[in-house]
């Protein structure tokens, strides 16, 4: 007994390092985005959306390494992180977003709703139908990564036309702080991701003995406790930016997560090991998933915003899919 309660408190104490690890990434980083020649809603797709997933693509690394490791653990890790990726996903996409429409109006431009929500629901529908047979393979695993860079590409071609101007350095001394900045971020950031490799290392062993302890199923675990601790830098990540009156850049981290995830996070893991997919997941999770995402882009689409009204109807869709999940699905693999 004492043992298992080791194991609860590595996870508690580990996933808040993650936490704190990801935010020190994520503001390391943000004070230089203002810099970059690209936009808000831009940056917060790629850069920040990269960097606050930043738990899913180390928990996705390590998980497939313990499976490479020891076989036996293969059904185990899988449905753990595989969990925690679509679990911080829904927590983000209805959870976070419709907090953030609740405590200010959510608005995109017509033109950009299409490019966000096509690669949102793209992606979703691209990994549930991959995982319907109950498995990723290595093959499926470069498609989605490969799918990963090809939208991109098309964010960037299309963010070409929302270019912000350069920063301007007023003397070369100027330009020796930028560089030591930069050099100094790089270094913690460096840091930072070795620190992350060793607390996730540690969440999931301890994750797997837990599961293995009692009956509950791996990808309940991995989707209620572990998919939304590592959602909270994007939560923080999507206040701070709203602090800033950065809404595009704000919406930008919640969707581009929501598309890093399922595609390069679970990519780079289904690479390594290949993953089998839990059925709760493919016949509950990722349905719920596609389908709030295509009410959202109804209701964007519709009013052009996401006011107050629509962010508690969101809110509140995450809450019944949370006691649908809690009650039906809890040892059901």
């Amino acid at each position: 007994m004492a043992g298992l309660f080791f194991e609860i408190l590595i996870i508690i104490f580990g996933l808040l390092a993650i936490v704190i690890l990801a935010n020190i990434i994520i503001k390391r980083n943000i004070s230089l985005c203002e810099s970059i020649n690209l936009s808000g809603t831009f940056i917060g797709m790629t850069i920040l959306s990269i960097g606050t997933s930043l738990p899913e693509i180390i928990t996705h690394i390590v998980g497939s390494l313990h499976i490479l490791n020891d076989s036996s653990l293969y059904n185990t890790s899988s449905a753990l992180v595989v969990g925690t990726n679509i679990g911080s996903d829904i927590f983000q996409q209805n959870f976070i977003l419709g907090v953030i429409a609740i405590l200010s109006i959510v608005t995109l431009r017509k033109k950009q709703i299409f490019p966000l929500f096509s690669g949102l629901i793209g992606s979703a529908i691209l990994l549930f139908l991959l995982s319907f047979d109950g498995f990723i393979y290595r093959w499926e695993g470069t498609v989605l990564i490969l799918s990963y860079l090809f939208y991109l590409f098309y964010l960037y071609h299309n963010s070409k036309q929302e270019k912000k101007p350069k920063a301007k350095f007023t003397s070369i001394k100027s330009k020796k702080l930028f560089k030591k900045q930069l050099a100094s971020d790089f270094f913690v950031i460096i840091i930072c991701f070795v620190f992350l490799a060793i607390v996730a290392n540690k969440v999931l062993t301890a994750s797997e003995a837990i599961v293995s302890s009692f009956s509950i199923s791996a990808s309940f675990f991995g989707i209620i406790i572990i998919g939304f601790a590592v959602a909270l830098p994007e939560f923080t990540t999507a206040l701070l930016a709203l602090k800033h009156k950065q809404k595009g850049m704000s919406v930008g981290v919640l969707i581009g997560s929501n598309i890093t995830n399922p595609t390069l996070a679970l990519g780079l893991g289904a690479l390594i090991s290949s993953y089998f997919v839990p059925k709760a997941i493919i016949l509950y999770d990722l349905p719920i998933k596609i389908l709030s995402a295509l009410l959202i882009l109804f209701l964007l689409h519709k009013h052009g915003k996401l006011h107050k009204k629509e962010g508690l109807l969101i809110v509140g869709i995450f809450i019944l899919y949370l006691i649908i999940r809690i009650l039906y699905f809890p040892v059901y693999l």
